[in-house]
């Protein structure tokens, strides 16, 4: 399945981020997956992106290692104004899903694992507690989507967790409204 589009939105009333992730099926039909990312999970989630992203950069160009917070803010910074050119963000998030793999209730993530291999997209493994949950492969561009995303969320939220990407001084997109990566 290819991935669609990809939306994190504050629940005031779960005070949590829901993460809705979508795919096209080969009839063109849409699937989603949806997740609970909580304040806890976050801060520990946050550490462990900003860290393959890194590690990615030493894996894909270990030539620029000794740079690669650097050039992770630098793809950041360009990742997320492509996707803003592109109108990505602004694109609302289709609702016409015709099936839930794992069923219409969110999963309550607990654990979060990563994959990544030279020139490879970064797969993240989301699961709670006692369950297999999904396994997502995002490409650069889509991976820094996703930690957008999660900024804005947070920001949303008001947990007072800094999430900035490194290399930057934690500068967001001032758009404004809420944004999903399509």
């Amino acid at each position: 399945m290819e991935l669609h589009q990809l939306q994190v939105s504050y629940q005031a009333e779960e005070d949590r981020l829901l993460f809705r992730a979508s795919f096209k099926a080969e009839d063109g039909m849409l699937q989603e997956l949806r997740a609970w990312i909580t304040r806890r999970l976050l801060k520990a989630l946050w550490p462990a992106i900003r860290q393959v992203l890194e590690t990615q950069v030493r894996l894909d160009k270990p030539q620029a290692a000794h740079a690669s917070a650097d050039i992770v803010g630098m793809e950041h910074h360009a990742s997320v104004k492509h996707i803003h050119d592109t109108g990505n963000f602004a694109a609302r998030y289709e609702n016409e899903i015709s099936h839930f793999p794992l069923g219409e209730a969110p999963l309550l993530i607990t654990s979060v694992n990563f994959t990544q291999d030279a020139d490879q997209p970064v797969r993240i493994k989301l699961a709670p507690d006692g369950d297999d949950g999904f396994e997502l492969s995002f490409i650069p561009v889509a991976l820094h989507g996703f930690c957008s995303l999660l900024m804005e969320a947070a920001k949303t939220a008001e947990w007072d967790i800094a999430l900035e990407m490194p290399g930057t001084l934690g500068a967001m997109d001032a758009s404004g409204g809420s944004r999903l990566l399509n």
